[in-house]
């Protein structure tokens, strides 16, 4: 019972946890190379 909660929670949680995670990688990579091209000018 325990088990097969734990299954059902890890492949039903594991999909949007890693949408998620590519998104902020995605948005942090993309900031990351916004403000690097941009300069450090307004800091």
């Amino acid at each position: 019972m325990i088990m097969s909660e734990f299954a059902s929670f890890a492949i039903g949680g594991f999909v949007p946890s890693a949408a998620i995670a590519g998104v902020l990688l995605l948005v942090g990579l993309g900031a990351f190379f916004y403000l690097g091209l941009k300069g450090p000018t307004d800091y």
